[in-house]
């Protein structure tokens, strides 16, 4: 990432091995800082990478039409680099928004050149505008954050204050049990429930709050209905201490104790899987955090082993006929 530079920036490529069937690409937005820095720090990820950086980082302009704009322009970024088909999305904070209004963007475009599988979301919590938030909005004070990461930051909450999240018309995988395969299981998984992996434990199913759907929703026809693709969660479970005297969470960890993060019971069911790290939001990419970015990389692994397995669009990564655990 660099001043008229490439945007996306391809991060990695597809293993020899592997190029007679290639994985979907996974494009990875920025954050709210507007940096993809902490997505060059990764491991393999074995198969193709891209990330898109903020355009408005080295000069600190601002998206007069906010994150819808942003997710338009993302859309015709990945067209200009010949990225097509089928491909999955993800994103850590900001970037998992993003990935959301482009995958919102795309689904209800029926001459579109792309398709989202699936969506990594990296600690991206429920959002609502801050109008309709029950307590403290503010973010912690980090220190020491380079001029124009910080502007980038001042730049986003100006965008989200009255941003919502893109609605849809139902759940992902049409609210059927979904099937995939991860650490060398299969699994079956209902509505209701996502399949949870602790820091350091073992995969388990757990029940999660289900979204009363409005009124004025239900009533709407099915027909045509658009659906988000389903999603993996990367969760950091660790909250930001607080001052003295402080009792109230920041807005960033406001569901932390939530296994969905506040998405379960305000949207339209989508999150299929969650996995920890015990991390904070903001040291989730920590550079001088070897054993952090290692294990970031190896739990990514996961969620792209849960999609792809989803979505069926490669042979799963383990061998044989595992058992399958219904749930």
């Amino acid at each position: 990432m660099y001043e008229d530079g490439p945007n996306p920036t391809k991060v990695q490529i597809t293993p020899a091995y592997k190029r007679a069937n290639p994985p979907p690409p996974l494009v990875l937005i920025h954050d709210g800082g507007g940096t993809t820095f902490g997505y060059f720090m990764l491991g393999n990820l074995y198969r193709e990478v891209w990330a898109i950086h903020n355009p408005h980082f080295f000069d600190g302009g601002a998206f007069e039409g906010g994150m819808d704009e942003m997710a338009r322009l993302y859309i015709q970024y990945m067209k200009d680099a010949g990225i097509k088909g089928n491909i999955l999305l993800g994103g850590w904070s900001l970037g998992g928004f993003l990935s959301l209004a482009v995958a919102r963007f795309l689904a209800e475009d029926p001459e579109a050149t792309i398709k989202v599988l699936g969506i990594v979301m990296m600690d991206t919590p429920h959002h609502l505008p801050w109008s309709q938030v029950d307590g403290p909005t503010d973010d912690p004070v980090i220190e020491n954050i380079p001029p124009a990461i910080q502007k980038c930051f001042e730049r986003c909450d100006e965008m989200i204050e009255h941003w919502e999240v893109p609605r849809w018309d139902g759940p992902a995988c049409d609210g059927k049990p979904v099937f995939f395969g991860v650490g060398g299981r299969r699994y079956s998984v209902p509505p209701g429930k996502v399949l949870y992996k602790p820091f350091e434990g073992a995969w388990s199913p757990v029940e999660v709050p289900r979204y009363d759907k409005p009124a004025e929703e239900a009533s709407q026809s099915e027909k045509g209905s658009i659906t988000p693709p389903p999603t993996v969660l990367i969760r950091a479970i660790q909250s930001m201490p607080l001052p003295e005297g402080r009792t109230e969470p920041y807005i960033i960890d406001k569901h932390r104790n939530d296994r969905t993060l506040g998405w379960s019971a305000n949207a339209p069911e989508f999150i299929k899987a969650v996995i920890d790290v015990n991390s904070n939001h903001y040291e989730m990419f920590e550079k001088t955090n070897a054993a952090q970015i290692k294990d970031m990389t190896t739990q990514l692994n996961l969620a792209l082993e849960i999609l792809d397995s989803i979505g069926n669009s490669v042979n799963p990564s383990f061998g044989g006929k595992p058992k399958l655990d219904y749930f």
